[in-house]
């Protein structure tokens, strides 16, 4: 276990290693800044494309536990960065969790971001007001989405404040089971996609407890499939339209193919999507950063799920 520990460790090594070297025009063009919410100084990173149209959606990427802000814009291949640039009518933003943790639904955690029960909302609020008052920006809406524990953090942005965000996405992920959930839910539909890999070794694709590289479990969660289900359910629609699309299998050699499933409710116009990583890891395919440590399980090089998750966003009517 604790080789495991410092493979990951070197990885998020690499990360900034590889982010300097690779991506130092989105580092350069990215910029830091903090604010104080409930008593604690918080810091946050911030990429808005030159010549920003004037009423850009936000995109919120949060990092995944033990990680940074800066590491994540590595980890995606600063590929969220590169689509702002492309587009010109987003502006990404990557929140740094309370000692890289973030306030999760999961009862089990024992990081201070859930015993302090620190209120993630109010920081999230935070930057966007400040980024609205000092880049005189009025923004159109909000996107998030988070990876791993980040990714829990978002089930529970979707259960408990499912009309301030128009978007939600997340990643190696799966809904808590009821006796490890904390979360109230509002039972309302949201437009959620969720991507993970059926060889997670970390978030068990089939449901199981969930064990990070400490050792520590963090609860169990419930399969995939049932995640899915879960937010399916809720769609204000009995008329919903389903497809299902093999994406191709561009590189033969990693052993792995996506398939995505896709709920459209007729009526609210809400979607639920799945991509399922067949043979993937604990991981964020995309095609600037495959470095990934061997303990989080095989890397799916034919995605780009940075550019497939703010496609399924701009989609989003």
């Amino acid at each position: 276990m604790k080789k495991t520990i410092l493979l990951i460790g070197l990885i998020l090594l690499l990360i900034s290693n590889f982010a300097s070297a690779q991506g130092r025009p989105y580092f350069y063009s990215t910029k830091a800044d903090s604010l104080e919410i409930d008593g604690i100084f918080r810091s946050y990173l911030y990429h808005i494309p030159k010549e920003v149209s004037a009423n850009p959606k936000i995109i919120l990427v949060l990092h995944g536990s033990t990680m940074t802000a800066k590491q994540m814009v590595g980890l995606t291949g600063f590929e969220f960065n590169i689509l702002a640039d492309s587009l010109k009518d987003v502006i990404i933003v990557y929140p740094q969790g309370y000692e890289k943790y973030w306030n999760d639904c999961r009862k089990s955690a024992t990081y201070k971001t859930n015993t302090l029960d620190l209120n993630e909302m109010n920081f999230f609020k935070g930057i966007i007001s400040k980024l609205k008052r000092d880049s005189k920006i009025k923004h159109k809406s909000v996107f998030v989405v988070g990876y791993s524990n980040s990714g829990q953090m978002v089930y529970k942005l979707a259960k408990e404040n499912p009309n301030f965000f128009k978007g939600f996405a997340v990643i190696s992920a799966n809904l808590p089971v009821a006796s490890n959930n904390d979360c109230f839910s509002s039972n309302k539909a949201v437009s959620i996609l969720i991507a993970n890999g059926t060889t997670d070794p970390v978030n068990p694709f089939n449901g199981g407890d969930v064990v990070i590289g400490d050792g520590k479990k963090r609860g169990e969660v419930i399969p995939t499939f049932n995640s899915v289900q879960y937010w399916k359910d809720l769609l204000e629609d009995d008329e919903i339209i389903e497809t299902q699309k093999e994406l191709p299998d561009v590189v033969k050699e990693d052993n792995s193919t996506v398939v995505v499933y896709s709920y459209k409710s007729k009526n609210s116009k809400k979607k639920v999507e799945l991509v399922k990583i067949i043979n993937g890891g604990h991981i964020i395919p995309n095609p600037k950063f495959n470095h990934w440590p061997e303990p989080l399980g095989n890397v799916n090089r034919d995605i780009n799920l940075p550019k497939l998750i703010t496609n399924f966003f701009l989609s989003i009517e």
